[in-house]
Order: structure tokens, then sequence, then C-alpha cells
């Protein structure tokens, strides 16, 4: 068999992806989750004398995969995993494609989400010790600081930007380990796909004032991000607890942080200074590199008197999950045992007695849903799904927490933004910026990303799961004209319910003297979708008239190479999802 060639794949009803399909040398063997962009799956790379490895394939959506913009984005996302190597970020083993569909192989993570341990201390009334979440957040700092400082082959800094640095982006291993995951959105200096003046991308509560801004970021905004979560570690609560995504925009744009002290008056005076220095409105004043502010957490931790090693980290994981890995691994050795040339599609499984992902509609039930746990773009199958969105999170992502806090907003997939919101609402924002001071204002309308709904792995029943979705669309041009899959809706902004279903869907804007813009997206989860739409040049005068039929545009050319950057770069959509695929 060649390289990047599909052998042995049954043929299902309704495009079904039946149990034992092969993808190039992997079997899979579950799916894990979809978002606007991709697929995922668990998958299997067999071989000789009883040989098994688990990885997780991430593959571009059927339907997008002529799409020269999602395209751009996915192969940018996996250039970029491609040249990470270090052991506190997740590992990309390779890239391939089927025909025109791309994939990417990743290592498969045993462990949880950072927000989804706090949460779980949360509902068991403890929090994670002080010292140890300090020592994750110095892992975190490791490996921004590696992608940060990545290079191209000829030495040429690829100032890599995370821009979606929070705690359900941080993996946490049950033997310790701690892996930045989710680079969807991060950027790079040659990415192919470029973002639009005025479009933010990422989570609010976790935003730069830069970023916030909508202005060229670099790593400093990472660090920031991070001086987040240390904040909220050392306070047990959110930095931005009750606060709309307007009035926290707000407030990070004035660079109105709270001191900690405020919060908790025992914290050292050093450690105030360094979590502020961290949090510093202008970037200049912030830590230059992620090493020089892991540095300052290590000598924190001296101070402390901390010596929380790996393993104590990952016992603590291990035991407060233990009987979600059980569950788990029980359900994954079954499929794993099962025959890989059977042709059978199976019903979903639900081995937790959670709801499952799949929404109402028409379904894949090919094979076996682990939808007990959720699923990040790198590849982390975790245990307590969320079932909304808000955030990716979606079945594919993770709703945010601190160390005591209720969930943040998160974001939905790779394209359609929980938090963003866009430059009609950083417009907004930056007008409440300049506004003199004086009487309180009346509040705006708050414009929000739909927090996710996490269902928890307990011993009582779980609530059932919302049959229904609310979609939210906003056009920059108020006049415009708002049609999902054709049919005319009334409002601009729009919101409105939709019955769950993973068929892809369009939402099309048009406004008379503006071109027209199509999103695909999925009624999976709550989204909010904003779309910009742009001034059509003036037609001019054809020097000869056309004689004969229309004139049939020439074909897209077909897409480059996965591991070789374009020759030219693409605009990028002013879309960002929650869900993390």
């Amino acid at each position: 068999m060649s390289a990047m060639e599909v052998t042995n794949v049954p043929q299902s009803p309704e495009g079904a992806v039946p149990e034992g399909s092969i993808l190039d040398k992997y079997r899979l063997i579950a799916e894990l989750g979809h978002g606007g962009m991709a697929e995922v799956f668990l998958a299997v790379a067999s071989g000789p004398a009883g040989f098994n490895k688990l990885v997780v394939i991430k593959q571009i959506r059927a339907e997008l995969a002529d799409d020269p913009e999602f395209l751009n984005m996915f192969l940018d996302e996996a250039r970029l995993a491609a040249r990470l190597s270090h052991p506190n970020v997740v590992q990309t083993n390779e890239v391939g494609h089927v025909g025109n569909r791309y994939f990417i192989a990743m290592e498969y993570l045993d462990g949880q989400p950072l927000n989804r341990i706090l949460q779980r201390f949360k509902r068991d009334n403890a929090g994670m010790p002080l010292g140890m979440h300090v020592r994750i957040l110095i892992d975190v700092l490791a490996g921004l600081h590696h992608a940060h400082e990545l290079a191209d082959y000829d030495g040429t800094p690829l100032e890599v930007v995370h821009r979606d640095v929070s705690p359900h982006n941080v993996f946490v291993t049950y033997d310790g380990q701690i892996k930045v995951v989710d680079f969807g959105i991060a950027k790079a200096m040659n990415s192919s796909s470029e973002t639009r003046a005025g479009v933010i991308k990422g989570k609010v509560a976790y935003m730069s004032p830069e970023q916030a801004r909508g202005d060229k970021v670099d790593r400093r905004s990472d660090i920031f991000a991070v001086g987040v979560m240390f904040w909220e570690a050392m306070t047990g609560q959110r930095l931005w607890k009750g606060l709309t995504d307007v009035a926290m925009l707000h407030r990070i744009i004035k660079g109105e942080i709270p001191n900690p002290k405020t919060i908790k008056g025992d914290l050292s005076e050093r450690m105030v200074e360094v979590c502020m220095k961290a949090l510093a409105p202008n970037r200049d004043d912030r830590y230059e590199t992620a090493a020089d502010f892991q540095n300052a957490l290590e000598d924190l931790l001296t101070e402390m008197g901390e010596r929380t090693a790996v393993r104590d980290i990952g016992k603590l994981v291990a035991k407060t999950f233990d009987q979600d890995r059980v569950r788990i691994k029980s359900v994954i050795e079954a499929q794993i045992k099962k025959s890989s040339t059977s042709t059978t599609t199976l019903p979903s499984i639900d081995p937790l007695g959670v709801s499952g992902i799949h929404g109402g509609g028409n379904t894949r039930p090919s094979l076996p849903t682990l939808n007990s746990g959720s699923f990040t773009q790198s590849g982390l199958l975790t245990t307590d799904s969320p079932t909304s969105v808000g955030q990716k999170s979606t079945p594919s992502s993770v709703a945010l927490t601190a160390s005591r806090p209720p969930e943040a907003s998160s974001k939905t997939g790779i394209m359609i933004a929980g938090a963003i919101l866009g430059a009609a609402l950083i417009g907004a924002v930056v007008w409440l910026v300049a506004m003199p001071s004086g009487p309180k204002e009346t509040p705006a309308p708050a414009v929000t990303a739909t927090p996710p709904t996490t269902i928890q792995v307990t011993s009582t029943p779980s609530a059932p799961e919302d049959p229904e979705v609310e979609i939210k669309v906003n056009v920059n041009i108020p006049e415009a004209k708002i049609f999902i899959d054709d049919q005319p809706v009334i409002g601009n902004p729009y919101a409105g319910k939709f019955k769950k279903d993973k068929n892809p869907h369009q939402v099309r804007a048009e406004a008379p003297g503006y071109g027209t813009k199509t999103r695909t997206i999925g009624f999976e989860n709550n989204l909010q979708v904003e779309i910009v739409l742009e001034k059509q040049a003036a037609e001019s005068a054809p020097s000869k008239p056309h004689v004969g039929g229309p004139v049939t545009p020439p074909p897209p050319p077909p897409p480059e190479d996965p591991m070789k950057a374009p020759k030219k770069p693409n605009p990028g959509r002013e879309l960002d999802t929650t869900n993390p695929y």
C-alpha cells in the first residue's frame, strides 16, 4: 500500500464511516467529535507481535476540503504543529492526505484539561494547592517559550503567538505531564491565512489589551494570558467574574486590572509584583519572554518552600478522575479488540451514561462515539463533555474555570467565534473607553459568547441534553439581509433556535452595493457568526464586448504540499470558533 492511500474502506449508508475503516496506516476505532472545520477520530496504528499504538486523527471535513480558505487554515495549523517539538507541547506525528482530504495524526494524551481539573475540584469543594498550580504554569510557559522561539530552517524567527492560552488549552496527563494544546488559531509570521485588521481571535477573559483592540500581537500577549491564569490561581476566582464580554473588553482595554491582594490579603508582595508585571497594560512593561516569567515563578516556588514534583501532579489528577479513567479505558480496549474488517455500522456508545454529542436530525452512528469525553484540537480525550456552546466549547471543547471559579466563555470551533465579537464590537468598546469619565452610563446591551454547559460524570443521572441550539448572526452592514439555508430571517443582529443536527448549513448575508458572503456552519452547538461585507468595486466598461456564452472562471489551483509554505498569503476569515478543531 502506498502512502496516503485509502484501503479496505467498506461502503456504508449515508456516508457513515464504518468500524474498521482504514485511513492510510491508521484504523479508525471511535469518533471523538467534530467541529466547524474538522472531524476527530481515535485510531490505532497496529504492527507485528500485537503492537498497537493509539493516535488521534484530525481530518478536514469533506464539504470544506475544496474551500481554499479553510484548507489554508487547516494546513497552516498542520505546518506549525509539525514544527513544534517540546515536552510541554502536544506532538504531531505526521500530516497526510487521502485524495483531497488532509489529516493530522497527533499523539493521544491520557489525562484531563486544566479547566476540567479545576472544575472537578470545585465540585468536590476542594482547591488545587497553589504550589502545584504554579508548577503547572511554569511548564506552560516553557512550552510557550519553545513556540515563541521557533525559527524557519534558515534561522528566520517565525514569531509564533498562540493567541488562545487559557486553562482549557492546558492538558495534564495522569502521569503529570503538562502540555500546551490547540494551536488552531496560533499565528506565525509566514502563515498563509491573514488575520484582517479589527478582527480578534481568542477568549475574551484571557485577552491582552492589544488583542482586545484587534491590534497586532506578539509573544507578550500570551504572557498576559498566563498572568491572568496566575491571578486566578492566587485568588481562587475568575479575574473578570460576572462581567459580560463587552464589560470585560472595556476594562481590559483601559487596563483596569484589580490587585489580587484586594481579593486575598495574605498574598506576599513579591507574588503580587510578579503577577502584575505579567498583567501590565502596556506590553513593554511586561516580561519580555515567557522564559523570564517562568524564572520569576520558579523563584517564587523556592521562596514558598514548594517542591512539587511531576509525579505528585499526576497522582492527584489520576485519583480525582480514577473512575472516569477506568470506564474510558474499557471502551477503548473493547474497540481495539474488534475486527479490523468489520463493516458493521454501530450505534453510538455512551459508556459513562451521559448524553451523546449527536443532536437531532441525521446522525452518523457508524463509529462508536466516545461522547463521555471532550476532545480538543490536539487530540485530547477527556470525560466531562460539554453539550452546548458556548465554547469549544462544543463537544470539541471544554469550559473554562479557575481554582474556584464558575465557567468562562470558550471558543466554538476553528471558524465560528464564540468569543470573537468582530469589528463592530471592538468599535463599540473603543468608543466606551474614549468617553470622558462622569456619571455612570447606562450599560450597553451585552454581546456575549454563550458559555459552555459541562456534563459532570457523577453517580447521579445527568440532565438531558438540550435538543436545540441558538444561532446568532451579526453583519456589519445594518441593512444587510440574512439567510439561513436560503430562508430569510428577520433582524440584524439575528438570534434564533434550531434543532440540533450534524449536517452542514449555510448562512448568507447580502446588501445592495456589497459582495455577498456565505459561511458553512453546523447546528451542533450554540454559535455566534460575525460576517463583514465589503463594498463592491465599481464596474468599468469592457474594452471589447464578449461574444458567446458566459465566461467560465478557471478552476481553483490544486492544494499545495501540506509541508510547503504557500507562495502567496490568502486572506483569512474574520471568524473564529469555540470548537477546538
